[in-house]
């Protein structure tokens, strides 16, 4: 199995690089950005992980995860539940929200260091690659990784589970818990490695399970934590399989001359208007993000309360609109050159 997709030390450390990098963020339409404190849990659950298949972890350099997750803390920090805190990496995380992703984490590494233990014990018992049935066990790193995962799901069931979400649409379905989503990822990711997935299909499959969903911010300081749970994990679910793909073929530049990720535009002072079905509270905490990205936000609010007309001014107009994507589906979306 090629470097790049087994479930060793490098990949690792890509992992989460690729989890905490502040200047290509992961699903940003999510709105979820690691805190100092989520990033700090997310740094020593890459430590856990490296000692957990037998790496210490190498110093930070300028360039390390490390140094990364310090940039997005220094950029972004503030998340949605308040403002950034400050935490060294010997204290206990105060913020729930980081509490429940650092049991998730915990409970991660500590499954992989026993599935790992376990196949060693297989091997040396029944012959390399061969359960005690004499049936090939599969590649060990993607077992060992399943296992973490499913693990990780039972740790935060655990938890503080909230019963409280909002329905995610017209179809009156409930949005699942931070536990539910890590479960149904992690069940995706069993029933691909049985069957002898490589671990990129093993990691679509579970951050496939991590990208279905749509709701708006809950009410509940409580529920607000596990929504953030649920977005960090699926983040690292799907830094995952970002890292897992195979390099992308050379890509022929675009008429501007850029390529894959690249805009080559310039900004301009933008007119952002749209309509959005939400909650009362989403309304609010909805206007108060985008008026850190905007020079001016007006909201009125239909007859019945369940629709709500945002005015936006600004000159980040990709920011606001991932923001509003972030609480919901927007209508009648205009974007204008105000200049």
């Amino acid at each position: 199995m090629d470097t790049m997709t087994s479930f060793d030390a490098e990949l690792v450390d890509l992992w989460f690089g690729r989890a905490l990098d502040s200047e290509q963020p992961l699903m940003p339409f999510w709105g979820i950005r690691p805190t100092d404190q989520e990033s700090t849990v997310i740094l020593a659950g890459q430590q856990e992980l490296r000692a957990a298949i037998g790496q210490a972890a190498p110093e930070a350099g300028p360039h390390s995860s490390r140094a990364s997750a310090r940039s997005s803390a220094d950029e972004s920090g503030r998340g949605i539940t308040g403002e950034p805190s400050r935490q060294t990496s010997a204290s206990p995380p105060t913020e729930l929200a980081a509490r429940m992703l650092r049991s998730y984490l915990g409970a991660v590494a500590a499954g992989v260091a026993e599935t790992r233990r376990t196949l060693a014990l297989a091997d040396t018992d029944t012959g390399a690659d061969m359960a005690a049935g004499g049936q090939p066990i599969g590649d060990p790193g993607s077992l060992a990784l399943v296992a973490g995962l499913n693990a990780g799901a039972a740790a935060l069931y655990s938890e503080y589970a909230p019963t409280g979400y909002r329905p995610a649409g017209p179809s009156g379905a409930a949005e699942p818990t931070a536990a539910e989503s890590a479960r149904l990822a992690g069940v995706s990711a069993a029933e691909l490695v049985v069957d002898g997935a490589d671990l990129h299909q093993i990691a679509g499959a579970a951050a496939g399970v991590a990208r279905g969903w749509r709701v708006g911010l809950p009410e509940n300081a409580q529920e607000q934590a596990d929504y953030r749970v649920r977005a960090l994990v699926g983040l690292l679910l799907v830094a995952l399989e970002h890292v897992t793909r195979e390099p992308e073929p050379a890509a022929e530049p675009a008429s501007c001359g850029a390529g894959p990720g690249e805009n080559a535009g310039h900004s301009f002072p933008a007119e952002v208007t749209f309509q959005i079905g939400v909650e009362p509270g989403s309304a609010r905490s909805l206007a108060a993000e985008l008026r850190a990205l905007a020079d001016e936000v007006a909201v009125w609010v239909s007859g019945d309360g369940s629709w709500y007309t945002f005015h936006v001014h600004t000159d980040r107009p990709g920011e606001v609109v991932g923001q509003v994507y972030a609480y919901g589906t927007a209508f009648d979306l205009q974007i204008t050159d105000r200049g």
